[in-house]
Formats: C-alpha cells, structure tokens, sequence
C-alpha cells in the first residue's frame, strides 16, 4: 500500500481496503503539553508513530491529527492545551461512530500519555454498550513494562529514544534540535522529585485503580520531563536512529496481528453467544 495513514488516503484506496475485508484502524490519541526540552506534541508524535507500526503489521490502517485532548497536572505550562475528560470523550466518540459506520469495526486506540485512559476508556465502554461491539485501548507505557518482561532492553526508562525514533518515522525530526543558547531548564532534581507535595500525590494515586485518582497540578515544570532535547543535528539524528529501531522492536513484540485476532474472537462471542442468550441487551437506552 502507497500508506497506511488513512487520512493520506485517496478515497479510492480506503474503498478498495474496506471491500477486501479489511476493517482495522488504530486511532492515536495525544495531547499538547509541557514536556521537558521536547515540543509540545512529543506524546501525540510517539503515539502515531506507534500506531503506523502495529498497523502496518496487522493490516490495519492508522489516523493521524488526534493532538487536543486532557493533558492532566502539565496545565501549568502555559504551551500546554487543555481540554476536558468529557469534552475530548464526546468528540472522540462522535469520530469512533463515524469509522464504525464506515466499516472499521476493529478499532485500537494507542497512547503515549498517563492520563489518557481517563478520556479513552470512556468512549471504548460506552461504545460498547451502545453498539455491542469491543475496541481497544493500547497504552504505550504498559505495552513497554509487559516487553521489557519479555526481555525487550528498551525499558520505562527509554522512552525519549522512543519520542526521538518517533519523530524521525512521522518525517519531522527537525522538531528535535535545541540550540545550546536556547531557553532551557534544568531536568528534575532528586531533591524536588522527593517534595512533600509530589510524595503525597504519590501516596494518594496509589490508593485507586490507577494514576488519576486525585487532581493536582506539577509544582515545578521540569515534574513532567527535563533536559532531553539534543543539542546538535548530529545526537539528535543518533538518539533517532536509536528510537525507530527500538520502536520496530516493541510493536512486533506488541503482535498486533494476535490482537486484532484476539478482538475478532471476543466481537464474534458476543455477537453470536451472548447477545441471543441475552436479547434484552439490544434495547436501545
């Protein structure tokens, strides 16, 4: 295929994938937040970048373009652009319904960002009420402690390799060049990372399910990243070549074709078992 990214398709090759069974799209969502030395959009980069692998490797097709969403306790940047849980819900619902009304009943959803589940998972449940049918919601930051399990040498700890191998894969690695006598800030202290105010926050999170229990915002901007930009052409096209390799790595030790599999397997149980056992769960609500 000339591309995988939808919204760079013609018409014609959406139609011509769509009648030859195809019914795959993985929908990156972002955000535009403060992020150390890295743009604003590092986290919106990283998942498409991500979600251009998994479906290149599944016969799926990926979206770009999904950058406005709840950014979380980053809002004290004032580069950073904030929109609601509720609000970014609706919307991202709304374009879930659109895809599933044109034939792409497998969809994944992929992010970079902590709080995103709080938005995504909310539009993957009521959608699945709504029309009875399961998608899915990939997060990065799980997907690389479940590889380095598997022995995948990248680790938590190698995710700006991965920002930087991202920007590369979407043809905008100039973004990653901070001149030395740029505006810069210094990466976070040990001696701030132990503040009473983060340990408390800390201690808060750990009481629910997951991260997004209790609303703070970071004290300092350098809580949310630090001084990861490279400051010449020549590291920053290193730590590239680094990250793509390391992304190719983790989205085929991610198998999304056994996901998508996976996804077909729990649609077709439902549609087939539960549903005729349980007829009252089509009533409309």
């Amino acid at each position: 295929m000339r591309t995988r990214i939808l919204n760079k398709m013609r018409n014609a090759e959406v139609e011509a994938y769509l009648d030859r069974g195809g019914d795959t799209v993985f929908l990156p969502v972002g955000t535009v937040e403060l992020h150390g030395d890295f743009p604003l959009d590092c986290e919106t980069i990283c998942a498409e970048a991500f979600a251009l692998k998994l479906a290149e490797k599944s016969d799926g097709l990926s979206l770009t373009g999904l950058p406005f969403f709840y950014p979380g306790a980053t809002r004290v940047g004032r580069g950073t652009v904030y929109m609601s849980i509720a609000d970014g819900a609706a919307y991202l619902g709304k374009l879930s319904d659109s895809l599933l009304q044109q034939g792409f009943r497998r969809q994944i959803f992929v992010t970079c960002h902590g709080p995103a589940y709080l938005t995504v998972n909310q539009v993957i449940m009521d959608a699945f009420h709504r029309h009875k049918v399961p998608f899915l919601h990939i997060s990065m930051i799980n997907v690389m402690r479940q590889a380095a399990q598997k022995g995948w040498e990248g680790g938590l700890g190698s995710l700006n390799d991965l920002i930087y191998g991202a920007y590369k894969l979407m043809g905008c690695l100039d973004s990653l060049y901070v001149d030395k006598d740029a505006p810069q800030f210094d990466s976070l202290s040990e001696g701030r990372r132990a503040d009473p105010f983060n340990q408390t926050v800390a201690r808060l999170q750990s009481l629910g399910n997951a991260p997004g229990n209790v609303g703070f915002f970071y004290p300092e901007f350098s809580n949310h990243g630090g001084g990861e930009g490279a400051q010449t052409p020549e590291e920053r096209d290193r730590r590239a070549e680094k990250g793509e390799a390391m992304l190719e790595e983790l989205a085929a030790l991610t198998d999304p074709q056994a996901i998508t599999e996976q996804l077909r397997f729990v649609d077709e149980t439902t549609q087939n078992t539960v549903l005729p056992r349980y007829p009252f769960l089509n009533t409309k609500y």
